[in-house]
């Protein structure tokens, strides 16, 4: 059996997918499965700016059997007064999490790019050096390709500020800093040995790098319809900034099996095998799934399980009277046993200080699904329905069979639900407290609409 032209262990570490929002085509899902089928073993996802599809990402990768890798793709402001001339905006870099502590170094440079409140100025600016140091523990750093500073300045025939901003990231990720190499045609191999030598001077390996925007090379004509949609203008008047060629057609920019990469470096092998070394340093850095809840104010001797046994025994007296009866009293040690059983009493111990807090400041609030059917949250005043008056089964809530946790939606007066969210950081601390989006779809009618 013939070996393959490319080392074991290769890669793709500039990957994105449909969650690039308005820049990529692919899903995780379809990213993985291709992976799978072309034999890698790992893959990473490194999505514009956020992290929207890593949760997603990590599942199928897992479910095809492959090793996810988790990383993001930033703009960074050119050093000083250096910027290349050329039009395509902030310079890239492609940021690697080597495990937990890289994904959060990747969430804290991610929402401070969603914090600007300059969405174009964001693209075109990018991020500052200072917050770049400020959240680089546990991360590798790529230098971006063709779209990274250090090649752009070396196109732009200024090979002094191509070396700056080599030594920048040298000091910056130390250790941990690799210069990609692209080849899309066979005077590409020119610049890339000019990066590579300018890696030599300051310890820096080269890593042979193809940027994935689509799966199929036909899909190309699509990155620009996306493009045109996002910047709201014709196909014939797209900034190349917002193009992921910068408006060359010679670049590649779909899927390339791993022996069509081999074919491109013959000329470096060693920029390949850097590519495998890499993905090997970059372990898994989701947690595994199980919940990981906030330090909670309890008396002392008391545990989650305790704390909410004694509130809701307190409110159940509260709402039945001294004496409940034996079927409330029945009903709330099932609930409980239950609750317990699935780890979920801090859940409703966090759920219930909430919503006491908005009421205590007469800020609205209410309850949605089916937590209504559970009488410990009515004992504990998250909701305001008596199950038992109503007959509402407890296990359409939670059930032996449920392995995923119960949700408790609240909706909050929209006018006054900073001040809550305020609370929470302030009571939990900024590190246990996200704000999540929802991503929408498009299905076809809705698709045509918006390109139209």
């Amino acid at each position: 059996m013939t070996a393959p032209p490319y080392p074991p262990g290769f890669t793709h570490l500039h990957v994105h997918s449909h969650f690039s929002l308005l820049g990529a085509t692919a899903s995780p899902a379809e990213l993985a499965q291709q992976a799978s089928a072309d034999g890698l073993t790992s893959l990473a996802l490194t999505d514009r700016d956020a992290l929207y599809g890593a949760v997603v990402f990590d599942r199928a990768c897992r479910a095809a059997g492959i090793r996810p890798i988790l990383g993001m793709t930033v703009g960074v402001a050119p050093l000083s007064e250096l910027d290349a001339g050329d039009g395509l905006g902030a310079g890239l870099l492609v940021l690697l999490a080597t495990g937990p502590v890289g994904y959060r170094s990747l969430c804290r440079l991610s929402s401070a790019i969603q914090a600007h409140p300059d969405r174009v100025e964001r693209s075109t600016r990018g991020l500052d050096w200072d917050t770049l140091k400020a959240h680089r523990d546990g991360l590798i750093c790529l230098s971006g390709g063709r779209r990274g500073w250090i090649e752009r300045h070396l196109r732009a025939d200024n090979r002094g500020a191509a070396v700056r901003h080599a030594g920048l990231l040298a000091g910056l990720y130390d250790q941990q800093t690799w210069l990609a190499l692209e080849v899309h045609r066979p005077e590409d191999q020119t610049i890339a040995a000019e990066i590579a030598a300018i890696g030599q001077r300051f310890g820096i390996p080269a890593v042979a790098v193809q940027p994935v925007y689509t799966l199929a090379r036909q899909d190309r004509t699509r990155l620009k319809l996306l493009a045109a949609i996002d910047q709201n203008c014709h196909l014939d008047e797209t900034p190349r900034r917002v193009l992921a060629d910068g408006g060359d057609a010679a670049i590649d920019l779909h899927w390339l099996k791993p022996d069509e990469v081999a074919a491109r470096f013959v000329a470096t092998p060693e920029a390949l095998q850097a590519a495998a070394d890499i993905a090997a340093a970059c372990q898994p850095a989701i947690p595994d799934g199980r919940p990981i809840w906030p330090a909670l104010k309890l008396k002392p001797g008391n545990t989650p399980d305790t704390a909410l046994a004694e509130a809701a025994t307190a409110g159940l007296q509260r709402r039945f009277g001294q004496d409940p009866g034996a079927a409330p009293q029945a009903r709330l040690q099932r609930e409980l046993t239950a609750i317990a059983h699935h780890g979920f009493s801090p859940l409703f111990l966090l759920v219930a200080d909430v919503v006491r807090y908005a009421r205590e400041n007469s800020i609205p609030v209410s309850t949605r699904g089916s937590v209504a059917n559970s009488l410990v949250a009515y004992c504990i005043e998250i909701t305001t329905v008596d199950p038992l008056e109503h007959d509402l089964l407890f296990e359409r809530f939670l059930n032996p069979a449920r392995r995923n946790p119960p949700d408790i939606d609240l909706d909050f007066c929209s006018r006054r639900r900073d001040r809550v969210l305020a609370y929470v950081r302030d009571t939990y601390g900024e590190e246990h407290v996200a704000l999540v989006a929802t991503i929408s779809t498009m299905r076809p009618k809705s698709a045509v609409r918006a390109t139209a």
